[in-house]
């Protein structure tokens, strides 16, 4: 639809002044019944890694305006009932703003500011480019057991946390659940949310309203608030939104559940007896009878699957403002799954409820990305701060990845910056000749895939891609970005680089200098930085665990994800200015041809574990993922060929990424 499709929505180009910022209205993402919700431009500076950029980037914007009630003269609202319904509403929104402004965990959609103007109430919110749940759902026609139950515990960890603030969401459905860009799941519209005092007892005195048929249980059409905190309400939503997303189909309303559980719907597509016992016990008709907690809900759930479920995202209380963070997988057996989970979302709860404001020093971490191309462009936040003590969006971008829970961010600070209230990351060390600028790192889970020419590369590939074979890899950690210029002078002293800039890919560099830095920056971190192989290379350019099978890494359009011979300008550009792929890393297609650690061999047929290549008899290595000046066959994600690896070139072409 577009922007003529809304009678009464704001017209695109108008600006928002909100306290902090200004907002340049783009066009309408959706209406409902109590607000309009806008695509948004605000501008941002961001110092860190990069330096300073000033660029503008995506967010929400809500807008309240009841449907049916309010109209507007220019772009001020005039409200049908302003001392009646209309203004009872607008406080109900300003409630949601507040209670969203209060949340922070990586799993709630994080607030800006919220302010008004035109006569009415807004609030800005980062903006998720993902798309909702609910059309991932409709696009596959219902979800495979395994992926399903990976967005369910996340949803769960986000929930438990409310309910460990004392709220209730009371409208969670997969259309009020968005996707990052990355594929995280967040918790949006809190219109119906509703807050409790510390003896349980409703903060006000208004219905909680009727939900959504299908995923509101019996009682919530009646319930005007009352002693304790009613968590079995979100419970039986989100056993209802767990139907969806496996069956694909909406849930029968509450009534038609009591008469007869949809058990059949869920056998048709293969649910196991388990998981379908666990959605019978959330959804049950009498509250008393349902899992009495989110946490007991997910530790069931968990627990009734396999040895392959994977708990992710270990948190635990190490002192006062700090948090440390174990973001690797870890597999446990079927007996202790159950405990694991219940350990992760009650630490989870407890530490985030025991931190404060973050420390300024954090905005040093800033992460200057910026996706601006098509209707992917995002602000993916991870941290939110309230309305009372709001954090700029500066310090909100710089936690954008943090809290990434599958394909996680290590970032390490530079060696002279304070321990912050941050995740943990490989411990800090000092060069004593000089600073180490911070590196941000995306954690790679382990898995298979078909590696060189697969099927969707036909009429592409070069000859050297064949045969495609099956890979294993264990997880591991890459860059997020290309190696800077800026990262290269720290270390080496000196710049090799045809195209001069900090926040641009060093290139002109040879595979033996490479081995250089790597030694150097080493010994001045205390870590063990190294080149990918060529099957950590390819698997993480292909998105992962998360691949959607595109041809370039993270799209099948050149010119979103790629700094390439048909838009470079011949040059290349600053790092992380593209779109990212499925895994949040940028510029795997494009800009710099990347130097990997293997030697350049015909392929093998055979299934392989963990491969690695060694030299050939002309000495060369591999490099991936093209440059600024190759052309679209030159680009797609399984394309090689080998360099000698002494030579330094003078094109400006070749650089590299770090692997840990």
């Amino acid at each position: 639809m577009t922007m003529a499709d809304y009678e009464h929505a704001l017209r695109a180009g108008t600006v928002l002044h909100g306290k902090e910022h200004d907002y340049r209205i783009a066009r309408v993402l959706g209406q409902g019944t109590f607000g309009i919700t806008y695509l948004a431009y605000t501008r941002v500076s961001l110092g860190g890694q990069l330096g300073e950029v000033s660029s503008e980037i995506q967010v929400a914007v809500k807008e309240f305006f009841m449907s049916g009630f309010d109209g507007r003269e220019g772009s001020t609202v005039t409200h049908g009932s302003k001392d009646g319904m209309s203004g009872q509403y607008r406080r109900k929104f300003a409630n949601e703003a507040r209670n969203l402004g209060r949340m922070r965990h990586a799993g709630i959609v994080k607030v800006i500011e919220a302010f008004d103007t035109n006569d009415t109430s807004y609030y800005a919110m980062e903006y998720c480019g993902g798309g909702n749940l609910d059309a991932l759902i409709a696009a596959k026609g219902g979800l495979p057991e395994k992926e399903a139950l990976g967005y369910f515990t996340k949803i769960a960890a986000a929930l438990a946390y409310m309910h460990a603030n004392k709220m209730l969401h009371l409208d969670l459905k997969p259309g009020n659940i968005m996707l990052r860009s990355s594929g995280e799941p967040v918790l949006i519209d809190f219109g119906l949310s509703k807050q409790y005092d510390e003896n349980g007892e409703p903060e006000s005195s208004t219905s909680v309203g009727n939900g959504t048929p299908g995923y509101a249980p019996l009682e919530q059409a009646n319930y005007n608030g009352g002693n304790g905190l009613p968590v079995t309400m979100d419970v039986y939503a989100l056993g209802a939104t767990l139907y969806k997303m496996l069956t694909g189909k909406r849930p029968p309303v509450a009534s038609d559940v009591l008469i007869e559980f949809p058990e059949d719907e869920l056998l048709r597509h293969g649910v196991s007896d388990r998981t379908i016992k666990a959605i019978r016990r959330a959804m049950q008709a009498k509250p008393r009878d349902r899992y009495q907690s989110v946490t007991a809900f997910a530790a069931d759930l968990v627990s009734a699957n396999d040895e392959d479920t994977e708990v992710i995202g270990q948190v635990i209380n190490v002192g006062p403002g700090q948090v440390k963070r174990e973001q690797e997988r870890k597999r446990l057996k079927p007996a202790l799954i159950a405990a694991a989970v219940g350990v992760v979302i009650i630490a989870a709860v407890s530490v985030i409820l025991s931190l404060g404001r973050r420390d300024a020093s954090d905005s040093s971490m800033s992460r200057p990305s910026f996706a601006q191309t098509g209707d992917d462009a995002y602000f993916d936040g991870s941290d939110s701060s309230g309305i009372g003590e709001e954090s700029t969006i500066a310090e909100m971008w710089a936690d954008d990845s943090v809290m990434v829970e599958c394909d996680s961010v290590a970032s390490i600070p530079a060696p002279n910056d304070k321990p912050a209230s941050k995740p943990d990351r490989p411990e800090q060390s000092r060069d004593s000749r000089r600073d180490i600028p911070a590196i941000e790192m995306v954690r790679v889970a382990g898995g298979e895939f078909t590696m060189g020419a697969t099927s969707q590369m036909e009429g592409r590939a070069w000859d050297d891609e064949y045969p495609a074979h099956r890979v294993s890899l264990d997880g591991f950690y890459i860059g997020k970005y290309e190696v800077t210029q800026k990262l290269w002078k720290a270390v080496m002293g000196s710049n090799p680089s045809k195209h001069a800039g900090d926040n641009l890919p060093v290139e002109n560099v040879s595979w033996n200098d490479v081995q250089e830095f790597l030694r150097k920056l080493n010994a001045a971190t205390g870590k063990n930085y190294r080149l990918p192989t060529e099957a950590e290379w390819e698997y993480a350019a292909r998105g992962g665990n998360r691949s959607n099978g595109y041809i370039f890494s993270g799209s099948d359009n050149l010119d979103f994800v790629a700094w390439y011979e048909g838009n470079s300008g011949g040059k290349t550009h600053v790092v992380g200015t593209t779109r990212p792929n499925e895994l949040g890393i940028y510029d795997m297609t494009g800009n710099v041809i990347e130097w990997v650690q293997d030697g350049y061999k015909p392929y093998s047929s055979g299934a392989q574990v963990n491969p690695v290549a060694s030299v050939s008899e002309d000495n060369k290595r591999v490099v991936k993922g093209g440059s600024w000046s190759s052309v679209e066959k030159g680009c797609h994600v399984s394309f090689r060929y080998g360099e000698n690896p002494s030579i330094e070139q003078s094109d400006g072409k070749q650089g590299f990424r770090l692997a840990l």
